[in-house]
């Protein structure tokens, strides 16, 4: 198994493992989000983190966050995936404690809305 095909393993196994954590689901309707109003929400909690187009470099925080528009990375990674780490943070999901929650922020509706704006990113 090659490099990308083990990173798809242990991305998968993260997402079952993080959906067993929490009931995070997205409905039909719901994931198909909506990526303009993802784009403001993913401005006003995400860029100082992970920078306006996710590239990372983010000024407003230490350590600086690596890229979630990275070549083979993000289209790799599950929208279920995605959702848990935007609503239970990263420890939850085995990243960075510094990720916060975002579940007593955003409405499921908001954060399928971010991943859509996320999956926008133009991967070069």
């Amino acid at each position: 198994m090659g490099r990308n095909g083990a990173r798809v393993t242990l991305f998968c196994c993260l997402a079952v493992v993080a959906s067993s954590l929490s009931p995070v689901t997205l409905s039909a309707a719901v994931a198909a989000g909506d990526a303009r109003h993802g784009e403001t929400i993913f401005l006003q909690y995400c860029q100082g983190c992970h920078g306006p187009d996710g590239r990372g470099g983010g000024k407003g925080f230490m350590p600086h966050v690596g890229p979630l528009a990275r070549k083979g990375y993000i289209e790799t990674v599950p929208d279920e995936y995605l959702a848990a780490v935007i609503t239970e943070g990263g420890l939850a999901v085995g990243k960075s404690a510094y990720m916060p929650s975002w579940r007593t922020t955003l409405t499921e509706q908001d954060i399928a809305d971010v991943i859509a704006f996320i999956r926008t990113f133009v991967v070069e």
